[in-house]
């Protein structure tokens, strides 16, 4: 009986496959992560929506649907075209291509004063006094 290769040996090495590795630049690598990451998120996006394949690809109008598979193998090296049609049809983001550069936000402190209009002027004449002689309040009472 063949065993779980994967619960066996979590520690394989090969010379094979460590000279192949050797020879993939890091810009390569990066353009094949974000490939893998893209198909991660397409799947993700199907799964979400209870799709399969054949689904996005109806959705597309795809001639192949096997062209999905491809996408999803995360080898694909996609055309803008293609993943902004993704996108719409799955209503993700695949694409940031926004050009603006977002402010960092602006932390201001605003104290408004504000009198309950639920008090009777009865009560609020004398709460705006207490308020106003503790450095609170300004000005004078607001009748609602």
């Amino acid at each position: 009986m063949m065993e779980n290769f994967d619960a066996t040996n979590t520690n394989y090495t090969s010379d094979l496959v460590n000279n192949l590795l050797s020879h993939i630049s890091p810009a390569e690598q990066d353009q094949t992560d974000h490939k893998m990451k893209m198909a991660a998120k397409i799947h993700a996006a199907l799964k979400a929506k209870g799709w399969k394949s054949l689904d996005l690809a109806r959705e597309l109008h795809l001639k192949s649907p096997s062209l999905v598979s491809k996408w999803l193998s995360g080898t694909h090296n996609f055309t803008m075209d293609t993943l902004v049609d993704i996108q719409r049809v799955l209503g993700i983001r695949l694409l940031d291509a926004d050009l603006a550069i977002a402010p960092p936000p602006l932390n201001v402190n605003v104290t408004v004063p504000v009198v309950p209009s639920s008090l009777k002027d009865v009560i609020q004449g004398p709460l705006y006094k207490i308020a106003s002689q503790s450095g609170g309040l300004t000005g004078s009472p607001v009748n609602a």
